[in-house]
């Protein structure tokens, strides 16, 4: 059995058992076969035109803030262009404000701007227990480095669980990839993915225009699990898919990247679980 076909089997058996969802991204998270991409929602078009023209004014009227800064919490990823970030999500309602953007907290933040962008509101408040809540623009030419995160964290009350990470193209072009372990992808736009940060990744837009996503983290809680990978009611305006195998579009050798020092150990990650609000 291949890597891809070995992904496919946890993809195909995750619908059975929601346990084999934490299994599979954890497998992934330390560079085994497992979870690295997952097609989970379709937009329908009047929320994907809405939600690119709340984001369209957003970005017109706020300041973001650029990874390439000193001090930015992406700056080591390697950024190379124009590489913006809007923080949605925070205490200040400040969009360049990412301090509490990876604190894996979920209590104390909001979406301050909800009657300028009621889609954008609508959407974050759909999204149980969000750690973070984004808008990253990857300029023409821009780009992030090879890195490594890490999707198995531990809570503060010690126990071992996953930070998600899901991405939502708004505007794209076939020019810009992203790199999961090797793996190269093109995310479409309209499309909600689970994207596994714990794999060796970095993102490249080698188009004309901007690359802009949502990008959001969340404690992998069993509400946002359901959520996100369960068989309930999808988001207003969106429809689970029916396949949620990705496909690579090719293949990418990677011998050097970044990474950050993780919290958990591959054997203390045997006992992960579903995480409680924190």
């Amino acid at each position: 059995m291949t890597g891809e076909d070995r992904d496919q089997h946890h993809q195909q058996d995750l619908d059975l058992d929601p346990r084999l969802l934490l299994y599979g991204i954890r497998d992934a998270n330390y560079h085994r076969a497992g979870i690295r991409c997952l097609r989970l929602f379709s937009a329908d078009a009047p929320t994907t035109k809405r939600l690119a023209a709340e984001v369209k004014r957003l970005r017109a009227r706020h300041t973001p803030s650029l990874a390439s800064a000193t001090g930015h919490v992406t700056a080591w990823a390697g950024p190379r262009g124009r590489v913006e970030q809007f923080s949605l999500l925070n205490v200040s309602g400040r969009c360049d404000d990412f301090s509490r953007d990876h604190d894996l907290s979920c209590f104390g933040k909001r979406f301050h701007h909800r009657a300028h962008y009621p889609a954008l509101a609508a959407l974050a408040e759909a999204l149980p227990h969000l750690v973070n809540f984004r808008i990253n623009v990857l300029g023409p030419d821009a780009a992030l480095a090879p890195h490594e995160e890490h999707s198995v964290v531990r809570s503060r009350a010690g126990t071992v669980g996953v930070r998600a990470r899901f991405h939502l193209p708004l505007v794209t072009s076939p020019q810009a990839s992203l790199l999961l372990d090797g793996d190269v992808h093109h995310l479409e736009a309209g499309t909600v993915y689970l994207v596994n940060h714990g794999c060796v990744h970095a993102a490249e837009n080698a188009g004309a225009s901007d690359r802009i996503h949502l990008v959001w983290d969340l404690l992998l809680t069993a509400a946002a699990a359901e959520t996100m990978f369960g068989t309930g009611a999808a988001p207003d305006g969106f429809t689970r898919t029916p396949v949620r195998a990705v496909r690579p579009t090719g293949r990418r050798m990677v011998t050097r990247w970044e990474r950050i020092a993780p919290q958990v150990t591959e054997a203390e990650a045997r006992h992960v679980g579903f995480l409680e609000p924190q």
